[in-house]
């Protein structure tokens, strides 16, 4: 029978910490999941009155936008709550929808042609970068989630 070896103190201290500094994060990312959830139903009721008034139509795309982005951040932050790594797929595709939406509120005529230049390339770039970077969807590799209506297997 071998002797039992004994775990040093700090990798004790060590896994404690990590533990619980795993615990505080991810009530942190639990109350930025509620804050985005707040700021949807703000924007959508915002939206809802702002029809009622006048119709600028760049205004409820924008807002609009802003909900996929809102949502797209929900679910990285859910990603994130369930394997604790960063989904860089998400990542890229909020920035190219954060960028598109910020040239439609300034207003595409309104914006210096070097800017969409800039703008233009950035999004060719972060589209190359998820199509060819070798970017994988982390929620494809990952996920436990499984949508109600999926039967479960025996292996499973």
């Amino acid at each position: 029978m071998k002797p039992k070896k004994e775990v040093e103190f700090y990798f004790w201290i060590h896994a404690a910490f990590r533990r619980y500094v795993e615990v505080i994060m991810d009530l942190i990312l639990t109350g930025l999941v509620i804050v985005a959830f707040i700021l949807i139903v703000k924007t959508i009721y915002s939206m809802g009155l702002s029809l009622y008034s006048e119709t600028n139509i760049a205004h409820v795309i924008s807002e609009i936008m802003f909900i996929f982005i809102l949502a797209e951040t929900v679910r990285l932050l859910i990603i994130y709550l369930e394997t604790h790594r960063v989904a860089l797929d998400t990542m890229v595709e909020i920035a190219i929808v954060s960028v598109i939406r910020e040239i439609i509120v300034s207003g595409f005529l309104h914006v210096q042609p070097i800017m969409i230049a800039a703008a233009s390339l950035f999004i060719v770039v972060l589209g190359l970068l998820l199509r060819f970077g070798g970017i994988k969807s982390e929620q494809e590799i990952f996920s436990l989630y499984r949508p109600f209506y999926q039967k479960r297997t025996k292996n499973a």
